[in-house]
């Protein structure tokens, strides 16, 4: 991952967006579309070796892929609700942004309760045992 490449689109994007808001205010949000889907292009490869590199840790330590695949779905959705939050927000959509946000959180939370539900039976285990 060229982090160049992802920080230059970045300010290009913020740029064009300041210029192109100025005079057409309507095409500011597709700019900024754009640029974020420029941005996951560039980092596809990064997210393709995370996800690799995991794999073979899980593997390695003998972990249960389960809970880190766990993990992984929650970094996403924070990533990508942030993204959508983030845009929500310029676009002067608070109260959309904060809804998205909450969901978001929501969602990460109903996603954990197995591993909280894994824990809790260990902790259990090791107390009565």
């Amino acid at each position: 991952m060229d982090i160049l490449k992802i920080l230059l689109v970045a300010l290009a994007a913020c740029i064009s967006v300041v210029v192109v808001s100025q005079h057409r205010p309507e095409f500011s949000l597709l700019l900024q579309l754009c640029a974020v889907g420029a941005i996951v292009l560039l980092t596809a490869d990064a997210v393709a070796e995370v996800f690799a590199q995991t794999k073979d840790l899980v593997s390695f330590a003998k972990i249960n892929s389960e809970y880190i695949n766990i993990l992984l779905k929650a970094l996403v959705i924070a990533l990508c609700g942030r993204v959508v939050c983030d845009i929500c927000a310029d676009t002067g959509n608070r109260a959309v942004a904060a809804c998205a946000d909450m969901a978001c959180r929501l969602s990460i939370m109903l996603l954990s309760l197995p591993m909280l539900k894994a824990l809790v039976q260990l902790a259990t285990e090791l107390i009565e045992g």
